[in-house]
């Protein structure tokens, strides 16, 4: 039987450092742009919650103003929605009003019925807690239908007019 080489028992295979040197390329290329799409995903989830709340918030807007319409009668008029507060958006303007007409308002969405973990509901609003704040554009056309247009940008600031959502509607007085 034939021995073998001792050369040939010594050769060892393996990566080159060429090899992972470009290994760790790719792989460090593929983290990047996983991570990259973080703050994409981040903000979109931000732009549909902004949505779904602007969305509520123009709806109670809508309401507050039917109502105020209704108890009001053909003579209704933005300070009727002094009266009509809920508790969970009870926060006032410093003229007293809940709603005001205009451009550059902004309704800090204060959720009075969260204790922050005390037991006391009044904590949020002493503390100046709120939740979510919307700048909005409110127009009414009074008369007997009267006509209203809101545009509502998310955040403390009036974006321009491309960015606003608008909300529409038609309000019948109650006789």
């Amino acid at each position: 039987m034939k021995m073998p080489n001792k050369r040939c028992l010594d050769t060892r295979s393996g990566y080159s450092l060429v090899e992972v040197t470009l290994a760790l390329l790719v792989v460090a290329i593929g983290i990047t742009a996983t991570f990259a799409l973080f703050p994409e995903g981040l903000r979109a989830a931000r732009a549909s919650v902004d949505d779904v709340e602007i969305g509520m918030f123009s709806e109670y807007v809508f309401t507050t103003l039917e109502l105020a319409a209704a108890l009001d009668g053909e003579g209704w008029n933005i300070s009727g929605t002094r009266t009509l507060r809920t508790r969970a958006l009870s926060e006032d303007h410093e003229d007293g009003s809940l709603l005001r007409t205009g451009t550059g308002n902004v309704f800090y969405w204060i959720p009075q019925d969260y204790s922050l973990g005390d037991g006391d509901y009044e904590a949020a609003r002493v503390a100046g807690f709120w939740t979510t704040a919307f700048t909005y554009d409110l127009e009414i056309t009074s008369g007997v239908l009267s006509m209203v247009v809101l545009r509502v940008w998310p955040g403390e600031v009036r974006g321009s007019l491309d960015n606003a959502r608008v909300f529409y509607r038609e309000i019948l007085a109650g006789r």
